[in-house]
């Protein structure tokens, strides 16, 4: 595995140094590293970078900028780290600055490997090819987690899903397994043995699945799990390639349905309109089901979004949050929402362009500090937004279709709600209507 030792000149480029650090594990190992800036300007940053092992380089401002100090401090450290510790390969330089390339090039003169991270628009052409690696920062960004710890409530529902999938009955032991399997810790639940989070766990799952059954407990979860692979599926399927797909996965049982045959089965679901065929016989999950399945981490939660924005641009107007993480946890605390809930939201927020970084770019991170940059109108249906344009990257959305959406994701039967969002994104030019059909520019 390879050492790898960064410089990050965050005076000129400020990054999320979880981001970074994270992205680099893929290259090899963190051994070390040096970040200039002048540090009471960004102090919530500074105990990421010393968790990491980056040594802080303070560098003061007198009002008259001193780039030029800054950069000749950090070639002329990054020139003795060579010499100093040469067990180090491979050198991370955090900037765009070209003044740095005759550093890239004496560095990679030395036998050392050189990788770039920097904003795109601020990252120089020359600085992009000197390096063996450019990483655009947008990209680390992009690929960003949001984690958190699952609720109780968020462990039933994973198990059901598990379940479905798997077509699995609720027994003890089968929920044991599964537990296991996802590595949960009872005693984080506050439970004292395994076998009473087991219990209880169980006593829900049974409460859930059975509510909902409305043929026999078997079919009701080999429906789930037909719907599931045709709504994710990337090939289209008609009912012959969908049955011999399905017993491919899980095993058919016959004796536990009505129906003598899968195929009978599908032909019974699209009857009663879980499936649909279209004009050349390819079968297709109906909206909203369709995206509830396909959309399950971020869906909208109408009931709930509005309450939440409303909450989080008070905790940014009023200086209570200074990165989106902290409104994060605030909001889940304050409106008492689920980690599912603020998953969904939080991918939004994140997304949502209403947000600027201390470099003044939209691209941020979840815990680096941001300004809200907008009125609360703008901010709301920024996030409404995020939904729809959720469904236009995956599928044109016809007029008549409007009503379906509006329910979808504003809980209105009225396409008001969705017009006036599709509308926004006519006038932004990110979307237009042909032939009856939003579409997104291509």
């Amino acid at each position: 595995m390879n050492n790898l030792f960064v410089f990050m000149d965050y005076q000129n480029q400020p990054v999320d140094p979880e981001l970074v650090t994270q992205k680099l594990n893929d290259y090899g190992k963190l051994v070390g590293g040096k970040a200039y800036g002048h540090w009471s300007k960004f102090p919530a940053t500074m105990f990421s970078f010393s968790r990491h092992g980056i040594e802080l380089i303070e560098m003061p401002e007198d009002g008259f900028g001193n780039k030029k100090g800054n950069d000749i401090k950090l070639a002329v450290d990054a020139m003795e780290t060579m010499f100093s510790l040469p067990h180090v390969g491979d050198f991370v330089l955090v900037t765009g600055d070209a003044d740095f390339v005759p550093l890239v090039k004496k560095l990679r003169t030395y036998g050392k490997s050189v990788i770039v991270i920097g904003r795109s628009k601020n990252t120089s052409p020359d600085m992009q090819l000197s390096a063996d690696t450019y990483i655009p920062y947008e990209e680390i960004v992009k690929s960003e987690k949001i984690n958190s710890t699952d609720s109780f409530d968020d462990i039933v529902e994973e198990i059901i899903k598990i379940m479905e999938e798997k077509n699995l009955q609720p027994d003890e032991i089968v929920i044991k397994r599964i537990i296991t399997g996802m590595g949960i810790y009872y005693g984080t639940f506050g439970y004292k043995t395994m076998a009473s989070f087991i219990k209880d766990i169980q006593k829900e799952v049974k409460k859930i699945i059975l509510k909902e059954v409305e043929y026999s407990e078997y079919e009701e979860n080999y429906m789930r799990f037909l719907e599931r692979l045709v709504a994710t599926s990337d090939l289209a399927m008609d009912v012959e390639k969908l049955a011999k797909s399905a017993k491919q996965k899980h095993q058919w049982i016959a004796k536990n349905s009505s129906s003598e045959t899968l195929n009978h089965f599908i032909m019974q679901m699209i009857s009663n309109g879980r499936l649909r065929q279209n004009k050349k016989g390819f079968l297709y999950v109906p909206a909203p089901r369709r995206w509830e399945i396909k959309y399950d981490k971020i869906l909208p939660y109408p009931e709930l979004r509005e309450k939440f924005t409303k909450h989080v641009y008070d905790l940014f107007t009023k200086g209570k949050v200074s990165t989106i993480s902290d409104a994060l946890h605030r909001a889940k605390d304050d409106l008492n929402l689920t980690n599912k809930v603020i998953g969904s939201f939080g991918i939004a927020l994140k997304f949502s362009g209403m947000f600027l970084g201390p470099d003044g770019s939209d691209y941020v991170s979840l815990k680096t500090p941001v300004k809200l940059n907008g009125s609360f109108d703008e901010f709301k249906i920024s996030l409404d937004t995020f939904y729809v344009k959720r469904i236009l990257k995956d599928e044109d959305i016809h007029e008549n279709s409007l009503p379906i959406v509006s329910k979808y994701v504003f809980d209105e039967s009225s396409p008001n709600p969705v017009k006036k969002v599709l509308d926004y994104l006519v006038k932004a030019k990110e979307v237009k209507l042909e032939k009856s059909y939003y579409k997104y520019y291509k």
